[in-house]
């Protein structure tokens, strides 16, 4: 895409009387400008451009731009260039310089030699400053030999910048495979922000006040406050931000709540068409772990319920407890959030998004269920109806005291059955046992037989204590998340005694998300909100007294 400063530079250059030459420098690494190539190449163009009385223009410049896949020709200042000689903007006898084709490309031959003829046919002649070459169409025409030269430099550029590619990607898997046997090893000094390299390269430092800033993101992700308030918050407190921006961005945020260095693991990856891609398996344990698992996937599964099925923005506030989990019951899509008048969280109004943005389909409207609901009165009924839900079905019990008992009673369960299959086998063999075969065998029978009657009781008396046991213990973790969700409901009726706007949205942005494990989704229709809890049967809240009486009516009839 040709940028308009480039043409309105290139258009200025063609003002006066002489030809027009167009000095064009390349550097693969923008650390390359620190030397003096870049003075010593635009010393030369001054130096040819005088000699040959050329105006010279010196704005041509593709700084970290790699030319081995053609990423000058597509996106830099040469494909500007390009353009102008397509448009016809660069006049007839002006002059390219360069300090060597392999400036101008270092891709396959076939496509490094378009690129030459379609400059020299517009009339451009290409000068290459190192040898003073001149390649125009008339002298290739004259003197074939200078394409076929131009031919054998452009095969060594692409053939010296494959073979330094391949080393590349061979030293890289070098590297990979010593960082999956050795965690010591450290592929590269690229690291997070809250971490160091020590000077040996062999060990990552954590930096303890990045860390603590990471967690503290964490946590607040996970209990519901979002990338946006989290930026302000460090902001307003003056929190240095790890890159050279000024100021947190919930970009940079999510940047970090997305990493998965938290947790110790790298993802090698290669750059592919300019984008970096995962290669081969993550390396566990490569970075130290600053945050635990279980936290880090919790705030994965919050980002991912606030992304899905939400419409309409709290804008900061958190007036909607239920983002994500309203939905039209008649289409399945999500309700949008909306306020008027700017009106205080809880006072906005809900109407499904498909409807409210007439989405057709094949012609037809999508969904017609215009109506709108007043939020306040569905966050009043919700809140005074979870005290009834049975949250036993939705709980997943599988917390570590309960994982350690069901593993035991899986255990004993297992020894009882062979037990009683062992002392199954040998009373039929007990009952086989013929007179004559003497009192030994019959004595040795009937011993182990008594054994395992001894040791079946026994693990059916274990059995039945570790059936108590985990019966308790659920029941525990059934009464502790119904205790944890009455404290955060009554923390939400107390809320009007908070002053603080900070505080507020905190206890809301809190709640919204601890709803989010009891709830699975709030469904509306004309008449009612049907709130659907996990594993358990739904409770229908009557949100449209006339709405339903007729609704009743029409079931009747």
């Amino acid at each position: 895409m040709l940028h308009p400063q480039h043409k309105l530079r290139f258009r200025f250059a063609r003002t006066g009387t002489m030809a027009l030459a167009f000095s064009y420098l390349r550097m693969s690494r923008p650390e390359q400008i620190k030397g003096d190539s870049l003075r010593r190449q635009l010393e030369a163009s001054r130096e040819y451009a005088i000699k040959h009385g050329l105006t010279l223009n010196e704005t041509m410049q593709d700084i970290g731009v790699s030319a081995f896949r053609g990423k000058n020709r597509t996106e830099g200042t040469l494909a500007a260039f390009l353009d102008l000689i397509r448009d016809g903007d660069i006049p007839s006898g002006s002059v390219l310089l360069v300090e060597n084709l392999d400036r101008l490309s270092r891709e396959q031959v076939s496509t490094a030699l378009a690129l030459f003829l379609s400059i020299i046919d517009a009339g451009v002649s290409i000068v290459t400053l190192s040898d003073g070459q001149v390649y125009s169409k008339a002298e290739v025409d004259r003197d074939f030999t200078k394409l076929l030269m131009s031919i054998v430099y452009m095969a060594r550029a692409h053939d010296e910048s494959a073979m330094k590619s391949a080393r590349l990607v061979e030293s890289w898997k070098a590297k990979r495979a010593r960082a999956q046997a050795d965690p010591k090893a450290k592929l590269t000094g690229c690291i997070p922000g809250w971490l160091t390299l020590n000077k040996a390269r062999t060990e990552f430092r954590v930096r303890e006040d990045r860390a603590a800033i990471v967690c503290r993101l964490f946590e607040e992700c996970a209990s519901g406050i979002g990338s946006r308030m989290s930026a302000r918050r460090l902001n307003d407190e003056n929190v240095t931000p790890f890159g050279r921006a000024k100021g947190w961005r919930n970009t940079s945020i999510r940047q970090i709540l997305t990493n998965e260095a938290v947790i110790g693991r790298f993802q090698p990856g290669v750059m592919k068409d300019g984008v970096r891609v995962p290669e081969g398996p993550p390396i566990e344990g490569y970075f130290p772990a600053i945050v635990p698992e279980a936290l880090f996937f919790r705030a994965q599964k919050a980002m991912t319920g606030r992304r899905k099925g939400s419409a309409g923005q709290d804008r900061g506030t958190c007036a909607n407890l239920f983002r994500g989990l309203v939905r039209c019951a008649y289409c399945g899509g999500p309700m949008y959030y909306h306020t008027s008048g700017g009106l205080p969280e809880g006072r906005g109004w809900l109407q499904c998004d498909i409807a409210r943005r007439r989405v057709r389909k094949d012609g037809e409207l999508v969904c017609s269920h215009i109506k709108t609901y007043p939020y306040e009165m569905l966050e009043r009924h919700v809140l005074a109806c979870l005290p009834d839900i049975d949250i036993s079905q939705m709980l997943d019990l599988e917390n570590q005291a309960t994982a350690a008992l069901r593993e035991e009673l899986g255990q004993v369960e297992a020894r009882l059955a062979s037990a009683l299959a062992k002392q199954k086998r040998l009373v039929a063999m007990a009952e086989e046992v013929e007179p004559g075969d003497g009192d030994e065998v019959d004595d040795a029978l009937a011993g182990r037989i008594a054994e395992l009657r001894s040791e079946i009781r026994s693990l059916r008396a274990r059995r039945k204590e570790l059936e108590g046991r985990l019966q308790s213990t659920e029941a525990a973790v059934v009464n502790g998340e119904h205790e944890l969700m009455m404290a955060a409901l009554e923390h939400m009726q107390r809320l009007d005694e908070i002053d603080d706007r900070s505080e507020r949205y905190r206890a809301r942005a809190s709640f919204a998300q601890d709803l989010k494990r009891f709830i699975e989704r709030i469904d509306i229709n004309e008449a009612f909100a049907d709130v659907i809890p996990h594993g358990g049967e739904g409770i229908a809240l009557i949100l449209d007294a006339k709405a339903f009486a007729g609704m009743m009516e029409g079931n009747q009839a």
